[in-house]
C-alpha cells in the first residue's frame, strides 16, 4: 500500500475507535445518571457506596470522551494530510494531536521502563524533541522527577534554571518558559512515565493544567499500547506511538559504542550523551552519525 492508502485506512480506523470511545462513554454516563437518579431513594447505608459509583463513572466518561477527541483530532489532521498529500511531507503524528488538544505546539510522551530507563519518547515537534534531548543527556528535568515522585511537575519562567541547573538553562535558550508535566498514572499507584508539556510563556495556565491531567489519563487507560497498562471496561489499548523510534536508534548506536569501546549497554549510552551534550547536538543525531559509521567515540 501506497503512504496516501495507509494514510486513509488510518483516518477510518481512527473514526471507528472514536466511535466506541464515543459509546463507551455514553454507556457510563448512562450508568451515572441512573445511579443519581436513585440517591435520593437509597438508604443510608448504601449512600457513600452509590456516591462513589457514581463519581466512577462519570470519571470513565470523561476519560472516554478525551481519547475519543483525541482519536478524531488525529484522524482529522491526517484526512487533511491526505488531500494535501505531498511525498516531501512527513504525515501528522498522534502526538501533534496530543500537543493540541492541550491547546499548545510543544510535548513529549516519555515511557519509563521498570529499570527507570526510556523505552519510548515521541516528540510533537523540534522544540520538544530538543528539550527532551537535553532532559535524557543531562539525566535532569520534569520527566525525571515526576516518574521519581508520582505528582505532577509545574515550573515557569527563572524557577527552570532554579530547580535544574542544567536541564533549566538549556531549555530557556531554546524558547521554553514554563513546563507541566504530568504522570501516566496506573492504578494503584504505578507510573508508566510523563506527558510534558512545553510553552514560551513563562506561566502555567489552570486550563492547560486540567486539560493535560485529562490527556494523560486518557493516554494511560484507552490509547498507549504498553503490557501492563490499565484498560478499564475492555477498552483495548492501541498503538498510538509507531513513530517514536528515537530510543531505538539511541540504543542501536549504543550496540556499536559497545563493540567499538568493548564496554557495557549502560556505559555506551552514558558516552553518547557525554558526547551529544559536548558537541552541542541532539542525541538523535550524534545516534544516526555513529550508526552510520561518520563519527567514533
Amino acid at each position: 500500500m501506497s503512504s496516501l492508502d495507509v494514510a486513509r485506512a488510518k483516518v477510518a480506523e481512527l473514526s471507528q475507535r472514536a466511535s466506541s470511545e464515543r459509546r463507551r462513554a455514553a454507556r457510563a454516563a448512562a450508568i451515572a445518571a441512573e445511579d443519581e437518579a436513585r440517591l435520593d431513594s437509597a438508604p443510608t447505608s448504601l449512600r457513600a457506596l452509590r456516591l462513589r459509583m457514581i463519581e466512577l463513572h462519570r470519571r470513565l466518561e470523561g476519560r472516554h470522551l478525551q481519547s475519543a477527541r483525541l482519536q478524531e483530532l488525529h484522524a482529522a489532521r491526517l484526512e487533511r494530510w491526505t488531500f494535501q498529500y505531498d511525498r516531501s511531507t512527513a504525515w501528522p503524528t498522534f502526538i501533534e494531536a496530543v500537543a493540541s488538544a492541550i491547546g499548545r505546539e510543544s510535548a513529549a510522551v516519555t515511557l519509563i521502563g521498570k529499570d527507570g530507563a526510556e523505552s519510548l519518547v515521541a516528540a510533537s515537534n523540534q522544540i520538544a524533541r530538543i528539550v527532551h534531548d537535553v532532559e535524557f543527556v543531562t539525566g535532569e528535568g520534569p520527566a525525571h522527577d515526576v516518574v521519581a515522585t508520582l505528582n505532577t511537575v509545574q515550573v515557569a519562567g527563572d524557577d527552570l534554571p532554579k530547580r535544574w541547573p542544567r536541564y533549566g538553562g538549556i531549555a530557556v535558550e531554546n524558547g521554553v518558559r514554563s513546563v507541566i508535566s504530568v504522570p501516566l498514572r496506573q492504578e494503584p499507584g504505578g507510573c508508566i512515565g510523563a506527558l510534558s508539556v512545553y510553552d514560551a510563556m513563562p506561566v502555567i495556565t489552570p486550563e492547560v493544567a486540567a486539560t493535560s491531567a485529562r490527556v494523560a489519563d486518557a493516554l494511560t487507560h484507552t490509547v498507549l499500547n504498553v503490557p501492563g497498562t490499565v484498560a478499564d471496561d475492555e477498552v483495548p489499548a492501541v498503538p498510538m506511538f509507531d513513530e517514536a523510534d528515537f530510543l531505538a536508534i539511541v540504543h542501536q548506536a549504543a550496540g556499536v559504542v559497545t563493540v567499538q569501546m568493548s564496554c557495557e549497554t549502560a556505559d555506551a549510552i552514558a558516552l553518547l550523551r557525554a558526547r551529544a551534550f559536548s558537541d552541542g547536538l541532539p542525541l538523535e543525531t550524534l545516534a544516526r552519525r555513529v550508526i552510520n559509521g561518520d563519527v567514533r567515540l
